[in-house]
Parts: C-alpha cells; structure tokens; sequence
C-alpha cells in the first residue's frame, strides 16, 4: 500500500493537463479503485456483489461527477 500511495504521489507530481485543469482532475482518478477492487475481488475471489455496494460506488460517481462539473 506504501508502495502504491508513493507511485501515486509522483504521478501526481509530473501530471499536467493541457487545458490547465492541475492536479485536481488527475486526482479524482483514484476513485476509480473501487471500481477495479470490486471486479477483482468478484471474479478471483468470488465474493457476491451486494446493492449496498452499488449504491456505494453509484454515490462516488456522483460526487466525483459533482466535482468535475465545479468551477474551474
């Protein structure tokens, strides 16, 4: 996890975006693990896929939404 946080970091260092949008947007890419955890963990591990957790993943893609659509 160390690992992976520091990756992170130095992406976020060397990100720029040719419309001048910062870090911020590339930040809300992490939001996108959950997405990933959960298929891997349905199909390797097996584990059911609740709808409490699609509720859950519907409500960060509706505040990452939220924050896309902000000022800029």
């Amino acid at each position: 996890m160390g690992i992976t946080f520091a990756l992170w970091l130095a992406a976020l260092k060397h990100a720029s975006l040719p419309d001048g949008g910062g870090n911020a947007r590339v930040a809300n890419l992490i939001f996108l693990s959950p997405f990933l955890s959960l298929v891997l963990i349905h199909f390797i591990v097996g584990e059911e896929i609740l709808l409490s957790t699609i509720a859950g993943l519907g409500l960060i893609i509706a505040g990452n939404a939220v924050m896309q659509t902000g000022k800029q």
